[in-house]
């Protein structure tokens, strides 16, 4: 077989074999945590995301979406299929990226060999846990890993002496990456500007006595290839953040934040309200979350790990420093940055793109160990089938119900015409899709626990009969928000810290409620948002209803009590962060069901209601070994 076949055999195993892995245990209808169904929503939408808005991921996954929906795929099932294929993607540019990599390295090596290591290597960063995690998830972090792989096989190309497809390589990934998940992107940029010289793959060859040591050629990188770099970089990112700032001025049903100035598209830009909650530190947090994220990084390199170390070894005593310092510098990077971040939700996938590119070292290792002992390729692929079934109920995801099940508690709990008030993000994203997008019970009103949810114009739009009932309240009460805290107008999230404020808050709860009670319907709040609003005085004689407290007698109890929740099976909530959250909603549920019935004297839904309360708190406890931080006293 000839080099041009192995070539095209190699890259097709690569993408194929890597879709199947990533496949293999995906959930094709049902969103996960965190923002999941917020990107499902803003795809379908094309609409402006969180902070600072993932203009690529939007416009890239609605052309998908359009496309697989030509052929009746469905929208979730078809941004799972997205991801799958980014991270395939991914491990083809890296298979090809390994194939430059070791032609500078092992010509002594066959051409079968060559190909054979760079297929290995491609696919051992897919079984690891945490990315093969997140190639089968709803979220963006699969599509960064694609961008970062472009950015590295253009580096590869140029070392290569192909300088000018090296260029558009690294600089269209670079942009696209910015104007993705930026941070990790931005973060990588002065590693790129380390490997841009070149000369980083070359063997370095024994220096005559009194000749000069080659050095980096730092002229690269005012050269004018950097400049047009620079410039197709610079074009693509306008391309996005422009469409963004232009679309910012539609009347959608739903976006977060409102881009459509200048001021405010830098403060979207800069990471909005949730850059704050990133400068804050909290005491003793980084010894908290070490053991997590050293497991996970254990997890993520089992068995593959061994190359990589001895891809390290290789490059330092070649005196080969740049790469190896790079990728392992740009892992510790953001490792050290997640330890002091005190956040939950998706915690472990900003270390998606180290994770992969540590992986360029592997095939290093690989190929060390075949010039050793040139059998030993034959047992290449066990450290990617023994990942594969070491990881795979870990990262199992077809029986994971969460957005199906959080639906149905719903569905049960909420009598026509209700108004509820929700304080868990997963639960009112996950609703406001399924309104949106499938008509999900589009006679309820179900409120943030800040009533004006990512935008404030949000609730006249969607809520137009009850927004005529209480606009005096609503308005007053944006008004109040606007002057105190004018950027939470435009974000979710309202910081009460204002007498007048919350006066105003308070005022129109008590308008939602009297509206109820003028047209019979019912009030209802999930767990967190009745504890707040019952310490001020806003929701006199509760009653249960399902998950859900109520201002009248409830319905759905029995429904509720069975738990039909599988996820909470799923092994991969005991490593999941974003978890903890939903589960201690799930606690306050069933023990607001317990004293119910206790007061009651119905024995026998206390039992019921004490067992399935009991079985939450066996979860936590499990959930505690692994992950300390998440139970930590404030």
């Amino acid at each position: 077989m000839n080099r041009f076949l192995y070539r095209r055999a190699g890259a097709f195993l690569t993408l194929v074999l890597s879709m199947a892995i990533t496949l293999s245990n995906a959930n094709f209808g049902v969103l996960g945590f965190a923002d999941a169904a917020e990107f499902a929503l803003l795809s379908e939408l094309a609409g402006i995301a969180h902070a600072p808005g993932f203009p690529a991921y939007i416009l890239l996954s609605k052309g998908f979406t359009l496309l697989t929906g030509m052929i009746g795929v469905e929208h979730i099932a078809s941004l799972v299929l997205f991801s799958a294929l980014c991270m395939g993607l991914a491990s083809l540019l890296l298979y090809h990226s390994v194939m430059i990599l070791l032609k500078h390295s092992f010509g002594e090596l066959k051409e079968s060999q060559l190909h054979f290591i760079a297929v290995c290597s491609a696919l051992s960063p897919v079984c690891g846990a945490t990315l093969w995690h997140w190639s089968h998830s709803v979220e963006v972090y699969s599509l960064q890993v694609l961008f970062t792989a472009m950015v590295f096989y253009g580096l590869c190309l140029r070392e290569d002496g192909e300088k000018n497809k090296g260029m558009i390589w690294t600089a269209t990934g670079f942009a696209l990456g910015l104007a993705n998940h930026h941070l990790t992107m931005f973060l990588l940029a002065p590693f790129i500007a380390l490997l841009w010289p070149g000369g980083w793959l070359k063997k370095k060859t024994a220096v005559k006595k009194n000749q000069p040591a080659a050095g980096i050629d730092w002229t690269e990188l005012r050269g004018t290839d950097a400049g047009r770099t620079l410039l197709l970089s610079t074009a693509v990112l306008l391309l996005c953040y422009g469409w963004m700032y232009f679309r910012a001025s539609a009347r959608l049903d739903f976006a977060f934040g409102s881009p459509d100035t200048l001021d405010r598209l830098f403060y979207h830009l800069r990471g909005g309200a949730w850059l704050t909650n990133t400068q804050a530190v909290v005491k003793g947090i980084a010894a908290m979350r070490l053991p997590y994220f050293a497991r996970i990084s254990f997890e993520q390199f089992f068995l593959s790990g061994i190359f990589m170390l001895m891809g390290v070894l290789y490059l330092a005593t070649s005196k080969r420093h740049r790469l190896w310092i790079s990728v392992c510098a740009y892992y510790l990077i953001l490792f050290l940055y997640q330890l002091r971040i005190d956040q939950t939700a998706d915690t472990d996938a900003y270390l998606c793109t180290p994770f992969f590119l540590l992986g360029a070292l592997v095939p290093f290792g690989m190929a060390r160990l075949c010039t050793w002992h040139p059998k030993a390729q034959y047992a290449l692929p066990l450290f990617v089938i023994i990942p594969f079934f070491v990881n795979f109920q870990k990262t199992d995801l077809r029986d994971f119900d969460l957005s199906t099940a959080l639906l149905r508690d719903l569905d049960r709990s909420a009598a026509p015409g209700s108004i509820v008030i929700i304080a868990d993000w997963t639960n009112i994203i996950n609703y406001n899709y399924a309104r949106l997008s499938q008509g999900f019970r589009k006679d309820l009103c179900v409120l943030n626990y800040d009533l004006k949810f990512t935008h404030h114009d949000l609730f006249r739009r969607n809520y137009p009969d009850v927004y005529k009932a209480v606009a005096p309240a609503y308005d007053h009460y944006i008004a109040m928000l606007e002057r105190y805290h004018p950027e939470e107008i435009y974000n979710t999230g309202c910081t009460l810290d204002q007498p007048d404020l919350l006066k105003a808050y308070l005022q129109l709860i008590a308008g939602l409620q009297n509206f109820c009670l003028r047209n019979n319907r019912s009030f209802l709040a999930d767990p967190k948002a009745y504890v707040f609003l019952s310490q001020q005085g806003a929701f006199p004689a509760p009653q249960i209803s399902g998950s859900y407290v109520s201002d009248r007698k409830g319905i759905g109890n029995d429904e509720f009590l069975k738990l039909e929740h599988r996820w909470l099976s799923n092994r991969h909530v005991l490593s999941d962060p974003s978890a903890a959250d939903k589960l201690v909603d799930l606690e306050a549920a069933l023990d607001f069901q317990r004293m119910y019935w206790q007061q009651s004297g119905d024995s026998a839904r206390y039992s019921l209601a004490d067992s399935k309360y009991r079985s939450i708190k066996k979860i936590q406890k499990q959930m505690k070994k692994k992950m300390a931080f998440l139970f930590r006293r404030p």
